[in-house]
């Protein structure tokens, strides 16, 4: 098991959710976790909540499309632990509408968040994570690998993030681990009705976790589990549940086979 202790996480909303959880777990093995959020008030609740678990837990306040904040976030953090490990690139929004209500402006607005966020951080985090032997994790989805109803700009906002790992896995500096990380739906709170206002006028599959696909909601603690092993073990991909990699390679093989069986796999 590799050594964690006093290397440097940065997590990209890492007040919540599965970031929360991310920075959690890298905590619990000996690593100082840095939390990059909007909101103040949130990064420092978290943070308490990890340090009452032990774990030295710092924030920076920025907004991911906003390269400007970003680079000043990150600045920050090299002036006070000068050194940077793990970015984990875990910012990210869905959404539910149909293909013709997306306009371009919901396209570009998705990307922003879901992909550009992370060149942003990944190009200013990388003379820092070069020296480090470091890591760049890229949360992704299971959209990331294959299309799905109601998903539109969000699909094609993970379809690019998943290319853009790629290209660093053949491109970026070779002592560095790149990993893209596709899961189904993770598990929170208000996952039976996040999105019924977005789905008031689409079918109700679109209103259900993952949009109505036959997956079960993955625990955000496993995930985070896995994420850490990951890095232990410079995988290039995490794709979870694991069954999935058998439609993504029926898609390939036969893209009408796998849109069948695609339609089989929808609730309701």
């Amino acid at each position: 098991m590799k050594n964690w202790k006093e290397k440097v996480v940065l997590v990209t909303g890492g007040s919540a959710g599965l970031g929360f959880h991310i920075a959690r777990q890298f905590g619990l093995h000996g690593a100082i976790t840095v939390l990059l959020g909007r909101q103040q008030s949130s990064l420092q609740d978290a943070c308490n909540e990890l340090a009452n678990e032990g774990i030295r837990a710092e924030s920076v306040v920025a907004d991911v499309t906003l390269e400007s904040q970003v680079s000043v976030a990150i600045k920050q953090l090299i002036d006070k632990f000068s050194r940077l490990d793990v970015l984990v690139n875990n910012v990210g929004r869905s959404t539910r509408i149909s293909l013709q209500e997306a306009t371009v402006d919901e396209f570009r607005k998705f990307m922003e968040i879901n992909f550009l966020s992370a060149v942003t951080c990944t190009r200013l985090a990388m003379p820092h994570l070069i020296k480090t032997d470091g890591h760049v994790v890229n949360i992704g989805s299971l959209a990331a690998k294959t299309a799905w109803p109601y998903l539109g700009p969000y699909s094609a906002s993970k379809f690019a993030l998943a290319s853009y790992t790629h290209q660093l896995r053949l491109e970026g500096p070779k002592n560095m681990h790149y990993m893209l990380v596709c899961p189904g739906p993770v598990r929170r709170h208000d996952s039976g009705e996040r999105y019924h206002s977005e789905a008031k006028h689409l079918p109700e599959q679109a209103k259900l976790p993952a949009a109505g696909a036959k997956v079960e909601g993955i625990s955000p603690d496993v995930l985070a589990k896995k994420i850490v092993r990951g890095c232990e073990r410079r995988w290039r991909e995490i794709i979870f549940p694991l069954r999935a990699r058998f439609l993504f390679t029926l898609l390939a093989y036969s893209p009408p086979l796998g849109d069948w069986l695609l339609r089989r796999m929808m609730r309701g």
